[in-house]
């Protein structure tokens, strides 16, 4: 029982985790939860950072709308 509550709780957590959509020098799209913005922001800035540009954010997800958070890569 305490082995699958791990397999469980290990899965439920991977799932949470913040992944790359899309990425070139001008933006980069990554899906992610409201809870995992800040994780969202440091997976943008080192996107931005390979072409010497800083992410700023222009959409986030809501409650009500769940769309990916969209970063634009600005000098």
């Amino acid at each position: 029982m305490k082995t699958l509550a791990m397999l469980v709780l290990a899965f439920y957590l991977t799932g949470c985790a913040p992944t790359l959509l899309s990425s070139n020098p001008r933006s980069v799209t990554i899906n992610a939860d409201q809870l995992h913005g800040s994780e969202a922001q440091a997976m943008a800035d080192a996107e931005c950072g390979k072409h010497n540009r800083y992410a700023r954010e222009v959409s986030r997800p809501t409650h009500f709308n769940p769309r990916p958070y969209l970063f634009h890569c600005v000098d």
